[in-house]
């Protein structure tokens, strides 16, 4: 567990500001993240394009920047509300294969991918990003 501290005045989503995609690589919200904590020093940092999302929608219990929360497939795939295109054309563009999903409805209540998802089984053992 590593405590990291981002400037964010409501913390809700930590999905909404700071996404792990694989090891090397991090997702930050431009506007929460002005540095990287030093653990994450020699990681590939992609920069989250301005959510689709538009500025007057109404939203429950998150931000517009509740775009960022993807998940992760594995190691290539990933999951990504279809109307964010610009995550969707950045993503593809850093290698990864984003699978779009209409989840529009669900992220203005408050809810990602993160949130509507658990893990029942995992394949594998626990992993170190950082040696």
């Amino acid at each position: 567990m590593h405590e990291v501290a981002f400037a964010d005045d409501h913390p809700m989503h930590m999905n909404a500001t700071f996404v792990p995609l694989r090891p090397g690589r991090v997702l930050i919200n431009p506007e929460r993240v002005p540095e990287l904590p030093e653990m994450f020093a020699d990681w590939d940092v992609l920069v989250c394009p301005e959510p689709a999302i538009p500025a007057d929608q109404t939203m429950y219990f998150c931000s517009r920047w509740i775009a960022m929360n993807t998940l992760m497939l594995d190691q290539e795939r990933i999951f990504v509300e279809a109307q964010e295109t610009e995550l969707l054309r950045l993503l593809e563009k850093e290698g990864f294969t984003p699978i779009p999903v209409p989840f529009r409805t669900v992220n203005t209540f408050g809810g990602g991918f993160h949130c509507a998802t658990l893990d029942v089984r995992r394949r594998g053992g626990p992993e170190d990003y950082f040696s």
